[in-house]
């Protein structure tokens, strides 16, 4: 079996640490390393991981502080300094996997020669009205595969695995290789679109790239994040999204994602948040002149 590495970046989340924590030391195959990235100020989390892993009697972890830059995508970059197993699992602090998670993924990884594979969440669940808009217009480098995550018990009877334009980041396996070419961009510092970011970029340099959504590994949203995200940082990243890499392509797909967005979630958009999409619109104009 192929070593790998678990990689955990956790903020505020010491109420959940410890069940997905426990899951991962529960599958049926274990980590070579399991590295944390602790971005809380208090040591409420480090004292239950601590003490999880010294009544689990697992010894190869490394808990990294980090305090000064906090951030997902700069905590995923510090973990990248410390693996040096073949593949690496990124999960996100709020999942719960199945007992072959792990298992699963890595053959199907090496069997397809893969440069990353994911599972699906479960429990996922949206509206008839937002799961209509999302699929029928979110398509290209924007394309929304959660439509697995709905539709998954009937489509894994049909078939173990999907190729796939990207791959969410909670709940993903890559090939440790790849990041000798690309990392993580750390000015997406929050769960929103930073994975869609960092598959446009690994596609720009691995032309034959395969990613695949493994039909038989489910995961568990603990929070059960439904619809009610913060639309308008959706807007925000969207926009960031498009102007990193605009062309008349990608103008075509970046429209078509915008209407998704506006009609997906009609019915919790107010007329004065018209103006603060607008506004985050604006704001992100503003910030791609830095990068």
């Amino acid at each position: 079996m192929k070593k790998f590495t678990v990689v955990i970046c956790t903020y505020n989340r010491h109420f959940l640490i410890d069940k997905c924590l426990k899951n991962v030391l529960n599958n049926s195959i274990m980590p070579e390393k399991i590295i944390i990235i602790d971005q809380n100020y208090n040591f409420s989390t480090y004292n239950k991981i601590i003490n999880l892993f010294n009544v689990k009697n697992y010894k190869n972890y490394l808990i990294i502080r980090n305090l000064i830059q906090r951030g997902l995508t700069k905590s995923k970059n510090f973990s990248l300094k410390h693996i040096d197993t073949q593949y690496v699992f990124f999960i996100d602090d709020d999942i719960s996997l199945e007992r072959n998670f792990f298992l699963e993924n890595i053959n199907l990884i090496s069997k397809q020669k893969a440069h990353g594979v994911s599972g699906v969440i479960s429990n996922y669940e949206g509206s008839p009205i937002r799961n209509f808009f999302y699929y029928i217009l979110n398509h290209n480098i924007f394309k929304d595969n959660r439509y697995y995550f709905i539709n998954y018990k009937k489509l894994k009877k049909k078939y173990p695995y999907f190729s796939v334009f990207q791959l969410p980041g909670g709940i993903t396996c890559f090939d440790n290789k790849i990041f000798k070419k690309v990392n993580f961009d750390e000015k997406f510092i929050i769960h929103n679109y930073e994975d869609v970011e960092f598959n446009i970029r690994l596609r720009k340099k691995y032309m034959n790239l395969k990613l695949y959504i493994n039909m038989k590994t489910e995961a568990v949203d603990l929070l059960k994040r439904k619809s009610k995200e913060n639309i308008f940082m959706r807007f925000y990243y969207l926009r960031l999204i498009y102007l990193k890499n605009q062309n008349y392509n990608v103008l075509f797909y970046y429209y078509l994602s915008f209407l998704g967005l506006i009609f997906s979630n009609i019915l919790n958009i107010k007329f004065n948040d018209y103006f603060k999409i607008y506004e985050k619109l604006k704001q992100a104009d503003r910030k791609v002149k830095t990068f």
